[in-house]
This record gives structure tokens, sequence and C-alpha cells, in this order.
């Protein structure tokens, strides 16, 4: 199997990970593998990384954030996971803003 492809499977659906505009997964080069507990029928097993919205994704960096700071300043990829929690961060705002429009125009 080709485990460069990257492409989103369809038990990717709601995760918040995927690009939507390539259709790729941001986080898996193969999301397929991800999925090679899953079950169908009964539906037990999931992806390890899927996460369902960008305030699930900035909790998750958020602690990362945390356990790296630990080891020092300059402990490897806490840079890159600081870059990575403060674009989350915008996401999450942005989705945040979405909603709230979306509420106010179903209000009013």
């Amino acid at each position: 199997m080709d485990r460069t492809s990257k492409r989103i499977v369809s038990l990717c659906d709601g995760c918040a990970l995927p690009d939507v505009m390539t259709g790729t997964c941001t986080a898996f080069v193969d999301p397929e593998w991800q999925w090679r507990n899953y079950d169908p029928e009964t539906g037990k097993g999931a992806c390890w990384g899927r996460c369902m919205s960008a305030e699930q994704m900035v909790e998750r960096l958020e602690g990362i954030v945390r356990e790296s700071e630990k080891r020092g300043p300059y402990a490897y990829g806490l840079a890159k996971a600081k870059k990575e929690l403060d674009d989350w961060k915008r996401i999450a705002a942005l989705a945040e803003k979405d909603k709230q429009n979306s509420r106010r125009k179903a209000a009013g």
C-alpha cells in the first residue's frame, strides 16, 4: 500500500484536521491506515488523532506546549508547537465568530 497519499477517507468526515482544499490530512501521511482498527459492525475503533473542533485542537496543542516547556525554552519542537497553537487559536476564533454570526442571522 502506498503510504504517501495523505488522501482523506470517508471516515474522516467531521474531523477538523483535513485540508478541505486539497482533500488531504494535515496530521497523517496515510489517514486510511489510522483507521485500521475500526470495526464498521460495532463502530468501535477510530483514528487516534481525530479532532472534532478547532477548540479541541487548541486544547491538545496547549498540552503539548506545556509538556515541552517543562524540558526548557529550547526543547525540540517547542517553537513549531507554539506556532501551530497560535494558528489554531486564530482558526478557533474565526470559527466562534462564524457561529455567532450564524446565530444572529437565524435569530433575526
